[in-house]
């Protein structure tokens, strides 16, 4: 769909803001949406202390020793920031993004991530760095308009916010990124609903489709698939297009996420040169680290054929044949140039062989975007891939680094894609009646109930929304329940949300000891409510057993699973009318 089709706005005057934190490097768009007028996006193309204007910066901050933010972005690349910040003992955060990662998606064995800085959490490195690009936009619109000053004290307060995350970041990760975006002061404490978040693949695929240069790939039933090969992450979604104008999209297998980007490339080249460099002048921590910047700046860019080598900036103009130094540049085999692109690689290849064969077959079409796929030697492989298996592939003409945050506000603004496939099965803890003839109650510690003297077990696990489920629109998940409570007890619950994210769920959450989660169980987020209401609503029982006064209180949990995020809340029937719960979500 290209932006010359989209239509002229229909609504209040507001702006949209678009963040693209990635592990290695951020953009920024921003969208003033003006009654009347089509949408127009716009980019922050410079950012401070850029030699070169660029529209991407370095997601990277100097601390001082007390863990306050000195320096930002294309400031710490500035010479005589470097130099103030070996006088200052400053301390660097970089690929912070990844300390954020959900605990299931584990890193590629060997990499080693920056230690944080001293008394900084990543939570306050989002925050400060949300905050940086918020004074960006801000000044941003200042020096592009006229009224910019007045434009921007008028918009701010209403300011929608979108920010992306990787395909396998979920509600913790979310929750913790919406609280930075409050505390940065980009919304107030009362506008958390005014952030948003989409998944940095679909972002991409929807910018593919706004350059117009996938135009002929977008078929009415056509399949294709995303690849995001980004810094920290791959991001891989295959989609079905149900229509074409406007483009409607629909996730056709559940979306995949490998920690298995460029940084791996650049820890594998920093390993090698650690090795190749002992015991010499540059067997130290700050030189291995500059010339693993040179690398980056340079070979891992330019690199595209195995059979010839590459020459990396050491410092100084030295020479030292034993080393293959020559004035000051060391010669490395194209195959060892290619060994440290070869996780990444294979992290793709895996991925994309298993979105290509888990149901997508039909899908003979592939779009990669992102700053490894900018790679001669990265695309060159994936260009492989697809002759091997019969796929075409595609590299979106324009600047790649622009791409997540533009296709953010177009996701914003056009609601492309209209369905999503669940990733795992979802559920929460119960309790059941005991059965002597279920296998695994055999072992299981049972509690007589004390209302109706029936022996239960407890940590039995029931789905609401099971893996690769098709979910539409705000479309919810909901299953019935009943608890007997009693007069004194407690009213107010906490229900823990969990996913289960192996093939078959077994028929219990937890170990026998109750307390360790079985293999592939994990809490994402809990969902309080109150039944008092529904309790008074419920006809009122006595104990054959005590003589107590109990009630048999039935309830309902609903799961809905939109934009990334998973929400929940509970009903129940007072008087033959459904009654919602306020749907409050905490997370741990």
């Amino acid at each position: 769909m290209s932006t010359l089709l989209r239509t002229p706005f229909e609504g209040t005057k507001r702006l949209v803001v678009a963040i693209d934190i990635g592990t290695t490097y951020t953009a920024a768009s921003f969208c003033i949406l003006k009654p009347g007028l089509i949408p127009k996006f716009e980019e922050i193309l410079s950012w401070p202390k850029q030699v070169v204007a660029d529209a991407k910066v370095p997601s990277v901050i100097y601390y001082d020793v007390d863990g306050e933010a000195c320096a930002f972005g294309a400031e710490t690349e500035d010479e005589d920031r470097i130099f103030e910040a070996e006088e200052n003992a400053w301390v660097k955060a970089e690929w912070w993004k990844l300390y954020l990662r959900p605990d299931h998606l584990p890193l590629i064995r060997g990499l080693e991530l920056p230690e944080l800085p001293p008394n900084t959490t990543v939570d306050d490195i989002f925050e400060d760095f949300l905050r940086f690009v918020k004074l960006q936009i801000q000044l941003c619109i200042q020096k592009s308009y006229a009224d910019g000053l007045k434009l921007w004290n008028t918009l701010y307060p209403s300011m929608v916010v979108v920010l992306t995350t990787p395909n396998g970041w979920e509600g913790i990760q979310q929750d913790r990124m919406r609280r930075a975006a409050i505390q940065a002061e980009l919304v107030d404490a009362d506008g958390g609903r005014r952030v948003r978040f989409v998944t940095e693949a679909e972002a991409a695929v929807l910018y593919a489709a706004n350059t117009g240069s996938v135009e002929d790939w977008l078929v009415d039933g056509g399949n294709i698939i995303l690849c995001d090969c980004g810094g920290g992450t791959i991001d891989i979604t295959a989609y079905t297009i149900r229509q074409t104008n406007p483009l409607r999209l629909e996730e056709s297998s559940a979306p995949q996420c490998y920690l298995a980007g460029g940084v791996h490339v650049s820890n594998e080249a920093k390993t090698y040169f650690s090795g190749r460099l002992v015991g010499t002048e540059w067997d130290n921590v700050d030189a291995i680290r500059r010339i693993t910047d040179n690398f980056d700046r340079g070979a891992k860019k330019a690199f595209c054929d195995p059979s010839k080598p590459s020459y990396i900036q050491l410092d100084g103009h030295k020479n030292d044949a034993a080393l293959g130094i020559v004035r000051g540049r060391m010669k490395v085999s194209g195959e060892d140039i290619a060994s440290f692109f070869r996780p990444s690689i294979d992290g793709i290849i895996n991925g994309l062989n298993h979105a290509w064969e888990n149901g997508n077959r039909l899908a003979d079409k592939v779009i990669i975007v992102g700053g490894l796929a900018g790679s001669p030697y990265v695309y060159d492989e994936i260009l492989r891939w697809g002759a091997r298996v019969g796929v075409s592939i595609s590299r979106p003409d324009g600047p790649s680094t622009k791409a997540v945050a533009n296709g953010a506000l177009a996701w914003h603004l056009d609601c492309s894609v209209s369905a999503r496939v669940a990733r795992y099965d979802y559920g929460i803890e119960i309790g059941g009646l005991y059965d002597a003839n279920v296998p695994e109650m055999a072992d299981r510690k049972r509690i007589r109930d004390p209302y109706d003297g029936l022996e239960y077990v407890h940590h039995l696990w029931s789905c609401i929304v099971s893996k690769d489920a098709k979910i539409k629109g705000k479309k919810e998940f909901s299953s019935s329940y009943w608890r007997p409570i009693g007069m004194e007890d407690k009213m107010e619950f906490s229900q823990p949300i969990l996913a289960f994210r192996k093939l078959n769920a077994p028929k219990f959450i937890y170990f026998d000891d109750g307390y360790r989660l079985l293999p592939g169980f994990e809490i994402l987020c809990s969902v309080e409510f109150n039944l008092q209401r529904a309790w008074d609503a419920a006809p009122v029982q006595i104990s054959k057993i005590n003589g107590a006064i109990y009630k048999d209180v039935w309830f309902t949990i609903h799961l809905t699973l939109v934009d990334t995020e998973v929400t929940a809340r509970a009903s129940w029937l007072e008087n033959g009318v459904v009654v919602y719960s306020p749907a409050v979500i905490t997370y741990d």
